[in-house]
């Protein structure tokens, strides 16, 4: 829209096709198009909702979003993601960090990044840890196992700002989470190393961590129940179909 403002009310089938024809020509794929738009579905019908705008036809309705197609991804074993216990760096390095957050992700049931750099020291309680799912606000807990209470023995020890349990901490603002992203992009920078020097061949990112967790508990047997509760879905039906992404 030539840097101008946009509003709403006055988004058209046209106007979606001329989107979508855009992303094409930047290279987009159709499965990045589909989030695009399934976004700014999202926020119109949210302005439609909470009466902040009054049209007389919507676009959605006549608009066909380019459907996306899913790709089957590979989780990792339980014996190679394991590996990463076997590799050494000097304590206090990024690298090293970057290890110590893998495993605690992995101890915390496929803890998501995000929620792992908002941890304050309160957040532990005798032997659990309690946090909030930034995604859903579900409230978890996790017990802490030998190997977590030896990797948060150190980080208990420091003084970090306002009482964060890392280094790489962030407030859960908007305002901050341009931080958050770089602080997303440089552990994935390190876990592709640290794979690397592990001899992981698989892709390794904080994401493949949730997955890998996932994966092996359902391989090991455990019910659908328990990982849809560990990974604080709302719904069994959204872990069957979470799993089902996944070899």
């Amino acid at each position: 829209n030539n840097n101008k403002d946009l509003p709403l009310d006055q988004l058209s089938v046209s106007i979606l096709k001329d989107f979508e024809i855009y992303k094409e020509r930047k290279g987009l794929k159709p499965n990045g198009i589909n989030s695009h738009i399934r976004a700014l579905r999202a926020l119109f019908n949210a302005a439609l909702y909470e009466d902040k705008i009054d049209v007389v036809k919507n676009p959605f309705k006549r608009y066909k979003i380019p459907s996306s197609n899913p790709t089957k991804k590979r989780a990792i074993p339980k014996e190679t993601f394991l590996k990463i216990r076997t590799v050494h760096y000097p304590e206090g390095s990024a690298l090293w960090h970057t290890k110590n957050y893998a495993l605690i992700m992995f101890n915390c049931r496929g803890m998501n990044l995000i929620d792992l750099v908002k941890l304050k020291k309160s957040n532990i309680n005798q032997d659990r840890l309690f946090y909030g799912r930034s995604k859903t606000g579900e409230p978890l807990s996790v017990k802490l196992t030998p190997e977590l209470n030896q990797i948060l023995s150190y980080y208990l020890k420091q003084e970090y700002n306002d009482g964060f349990l890392f280094p790489s901490n962030y407030d859960g603002s908007t305002l901050h989470h341009e931080k958050y992203k770089t602080i997303r992009r440089r552990v994935n920078e390190r876990l592709k190393q640290i794979a690397h020097d592990a001899g992981i061949k698989e892709h390794f990112t904080t994401y493949s961590i949730r997955h890998s967790w996932a994966t092996i508990a359902k391989h090991m047997g455990i019910s659908t129940a328990i990982i849809s509760e560990g990974l604080g879905h709302s719904s069994l039906k959204t872990t069957e179909i979470y799993l089902k992404r996944f070899d």
